[in-house]
């Protein structure tokens, strides 16, 4: 009898832990989510280190992680959205994709986000940012998080400024002065990308939304380049070369290399992508890292300097996806406050949270934070139009034909609107 009740205890005991693992993989298999990812991005996370193993240990959540180049996100995202969907719980997005065309397929936020917990604090993410993840703009459902943002900032020689007594300019019109004064045969006025395509199309962007405006109306129904100040800044931005004070070959320059003229000390002034900071400030890297400093994009009237082109990552959620709770818990984990001074200070990540930029270490590290936080704040986002490529591919086109000397900046961007005018 005593070796039964033995027997019986043992064999109840196994059938416990047998039990408890059975429900425990079965528990962990409801809070699996897939995410779609670029890889910089997934670095910017912490790689599989970081927020995914935190996630993992913390919430019992297991994310497969696949990671895909920038041109074939959109493709492979929207192939498993119009096959059913499910593929990809949660993918990295930009906000142009954000449009007419994909909403249909995108889980809208606003209810999980009003019961997210108030320790995310969804208000604390830049507005601007924000903004962009609605649909129609600024008064519609939301459909993404703001996750990684880049804004455009100037970033000069204070030595060269110093030595020519010269101070930062306010306006476009003291912009050039000091691009032609600092030209000389060893020293670049000002660069920028001009190799056709996104390239010079982007720069010339970070010039143009410094009007307030973008290349299309709010409502997305009008072509806005033909107006007078779109016509100004295309000369604005186009002087230097044709008069000389910026490389003889910018038309064949992209990132590396007026990345590389400003870390040589062969240029005086850039408008650059922001993160660009970290590596042209390195003194390991920058042979003028020591004499790097920033100033706001300016503008006509030199007042509340600082808008310019926001380019930036959203976490979107599929509609179809199994496991909307633990989605979104990888969108907050993804995006909350720890985590965004954490990928700041850490991996490499642009933040999106006012209280990154204003966070004593952060500024430390960075000391152009406060600058960064206006400029996006001011900073406008790319139309969320279906014919996005079409429409940059146009600008480029006729941007080029300017900076070539075969149309003038009104004839440029007048042929530019009657091509775009019909995709809209």
């Amino acid at each position: 009898m005593l070796l039964n009740n033995k027997f019986f205890k043992c064999t109840t005991f196994f059938l416990a832990i047998i039990f408890l693992a059975f429900f425990k993989q079965n528990l962990v298999a409801e809070d699996k989510v897939t995410l779609l990812i670029h890889p910089t991005l997934y670095k910017a996370m912490g790689g599989p280190n970081g927020v995914v193993s935190d996630l993992k240990n913390n919430k019992a959540i297991d994310v497969t992680v696949i990671t895909s180049p920038y041109g074939n996100i959109l493709d492979k995202a929207v192939l498993s959205f119009v096959s059913g969907g499910g593929e990809f719980d949660v993918v990295t997005w930009i906000g142009p994709w954000i449009n007419s065309e994909t909403i249909g397929f995108l889980e809208p936020l606003d209810g999980l986000i009003k019961s997210s917990p108030t320790s995310y604090d969804y208000d604390d993410i830049i507005e601007s940012l924000r903004n962009v993840a609605m649909f129609p703009k600024s008064n519609g459902k939301t459909y993404g998080i703001p996750y990684r943002v880049g804004t455009g900032i100037f970033y000069y020689r204070k030595d060269l400024f110093k030595k020519n007594n010269l101070q930062i300019p306010k306006t476009w019109d003291n912009f050039i002065k000091i691009a032609e004064q600092l030209s000389n045969d060893k020293m670049f006025g000002v660069v920028q990308r001009g190799k056709p395509g996104v390239h010079v199309e982007q720069d010339f962007k970070r010039y143009l939304f410094s009007t307030g405006h973008a290349v299309l109306s709010n409502d997305y129904k009008s072509c806005l380049l033909n107006k007078k100040d779109s016509i100004k800044m295309l000369e604005i931005f186009g002087e230097p070369y044709l008069k000389g004070w910026a490389p003889e070959d910018m038309l064949a320059w992209g990132r590396d290399e007026y990345r590389t003229a400003m870390m040589q000390g062969r240029a005086a002034m850039g408008l650059y992508f922001s993160p660009y900071w970290g590596l042209m400030s390195n003194p390991s890297k920058s042979q003028v890292a020591n004499n790097l400093g920033w100033f706001l994009v300016p503008n006509e009237n030199g007042k509340n300097n600082g808008a310019t082109l926001n380019g930036g990552w959203f976490a979107v959620m599929d509609k179809k996806s199994k496991n909307k709770k633990a989605a979104f818990e990888l969108i907050m984990a993804m995006t909350n406050k720890q985590n965004q001074l954490r990928g700041g200070l850490e991996w490499s990540n642009g933040p999106i949270r006012s209280s990154v930029y204003n966070n004593d270490k952060f500024n430390k590290k960075f000391p152009v934070a406060k600058a960064w936080l206006k400029a996006i704040s001011l900073g406008i986002s790319d139309a969320q139009h279906p014919r996005i490529a079409q429409i940059s591919d146009i600008t480029s086109k006729e941007i080029i034909n300017y900076l070539q000397k075969k149309k003038s900046a009104s004839q440029a961007m007048n042929d530019a609107c009657d091509q775009i005018s019909p995709l809209l």
